[in-house]
């Protein structure tokens, strides 16, 4: 499996959205550079060869999220796809692991934002990203009930 359908995989099942709906939001790509440079190097290469040889599905998540070295970078994945923004990795984890200087916490770019997942979730899109149309804000999202 090449590593970008495993990091889609991977995407999928941590976040529950298909890989279809991932690749939907043109981000995956900038994904998994943010995640290959943030990180300190082989820990990227690590998470995915993980996924892969633990069978892939709920077993592999769980085992990923239960490891102390990659069960952050996964919940860092997740925030990633959903709101467009990485998190610095946590004190102790960067004392045991390492880190680089791209281990900071940031929005990883405008593009990024807007793509989040938490849009979708919501039935909304970006604060200033879309044309809503006039008295859209007197409508309730679409989905609600």
């Amino acid at each position: 499996m090449q590593s970008n359908d495993s990091f889609l995989a991977l995407s999928a099942a941590l976040t529950g959205f298909s890989t279809l709906d991932l690749l939907g939001t043109g981000m995956a790509q900038e994904y998994q550079r943010t995640l290959d440079a943030t990180l300190p190097p082989g820990i990227y290469r690590e998470l995915l060869e993980t996924w892969a040889s633990a069978g892939g599905g709920e077993a592999a998540t769980d085992q990923i999220m239960g490891d102390p070295k990659l069960g952050p970078v996964a919940r860092n994945l997740i925030q990633l796809w959903y709101c467009g923004t990485w998190s610095a990795m946590p004190d102790d984890w960067r004392s045991a692991y390492g880190t680089t200087p791209l281990d900071m916490s940031r929005v990883v770019s405008p593009e990024a934002f807007q793509a989040g997942l938490q849009w979708a979730v919501a039935g909304a899109h970006a604060p200033a990203s879309g044309q809503q149309g006039f008295a859209a804000w007197a409508l309730p999202p679409e989905g609600s009930s």
